[in-house]
């Protein structure tokens, strides 16, 4: 059976919502989500574009959809939107109640859709990874493409079954700040490392962020001068909290420059993140990180107390 695939139009927002709650909420760090959300997180992102957008439809009931385009420069997207027109990306793929067989046929539009523009791969894998930031954040899990979590096994079986292969694993550890012992030993680590940044010239200072891809997000820095050397952003995850009733917060843009690497400052500026986001009323806290990135991994899981919680997969498809 093939479906009428056809281009976005806002009349699908209410059936692609339906669509996702069926496959996605109630799964594995997934949740339910509104026309609204759609409409915040990807039709109102300044590099939509809806030709990328198909929706099957079948007896005027929307049943699956899938969003494609190029990878872009994940932070100059608004400003100058640079695409790799060698590297496709699958935005998003979902359908309900249909064995497989719509994933099938938007799996295949969309890869000869991409082939067609000129792409030489095509990636499958979490949004916040490569590229395709602006659209699902905040209702797709961890930042997750839906149909990569080990619990959608029959995408993982389409895509393998069309020569896509795993490229890079990906993990969103969670830290529970209601454990006040383990907050008290990262704010005694934290004295001590504050201590010998003032003796670097280092100085904490806060910033808030205006930023298109998450809401009423700040930083934490690290400066000397006029020189930043350490920062983390930080902002709450508002799908989830109105889903699950939990304050959770996410972490994101993690970084020390190179140059004053190898001093704690990484460990350092994470604890006082810690302490701003719980100020800020977080309950829980997320991040992302690579598995292959062993340093970043030891640090969030080992040095503050995060635990693991899901790990994500990249697939990718060489088009030759």
């Amino acid at each position: 059976m093939s479906w009428d695939l056809q281009p976005f139009r806002s009349t699908h927002l209410g059936g692609m919502a339906e669509v996702w709650n069926e496959t996605f909420a109630g799964g594995p760090n997934f949740i339910a989500v509104t026309k609204d959300d759609f409409l915040a997180r990807v039709v109102h992102q300044p590099s939509f574009d809806p030709a990328d957008l198909l929706v099957a439809v079948e007896g005027g009931r929307v049943v699956g959809f899938v969003h494609f385009g190029f990878r872009s420069n994940l932070w100059h997207h608004l400003r100058d939107r640079r695409l790799d027109p060698t590297e496709g990306q699958v935005y998003a793929l979902a359908a309900a109640g249909c064995d497989g067989r719509a994933e099938e046929q938007l799996l295949d539009t969309a890869i000869s859709c991409l082939s067609q523009a000129g792409a030489r791969r095509v990636l499958l894998g979490p949004s916040w990874v490569f590229g395709a930031q602006p659209f699902y954040n905040g209702i797709a899990g961890a930042y997750e493409i839906p149909g990569l979590s080990v619990s959608r096994t029959t995408l993982l079986e389409i895509a393998e079954a069309r020569g896509f292969t795993e490229v890079a694993r990906y993990g969103t550890p969670e830290l529970d700040l209601s454990d006040a012992d383990h907050l008290a030993s990262l704010a005694e680590q934290r004295t001590a490392l504050m201590e010998k940044a003032r003796a670097w010239g280092l100085r904490e200072r806060a910033a808030s962020l205006d930023s298109a891809f998450f809401g009423d997000r700040c930083a934490v820095l690290l400066a000397r001068g006029f020189e930043n050397v350490a920062m983390a952003a930080f902002g709450p995850w508002q799908e989830y909290q109105r889903e699950r009733g939990r304050r959770m917060f996410g972490i994101t843009s993690v970084q020390v420059t190179e140059s004053w690497r190898g001093r704690g400052l990484g460990k350092l500026v994470m604890m006082l993140t810690i302490e701003a986001a719980r100020k800020a009323g977080a309950e829980a806290l997320h991040l992302h990180v690579w598995e292959s990135n062993k340093a970043a991994w030891r640090l969030y899981h080992q040095s503050l107390g995060f635990r693991p919680t899901f790990t994500w997969a990249t697939l990718a498809k060489d088009l030759g």
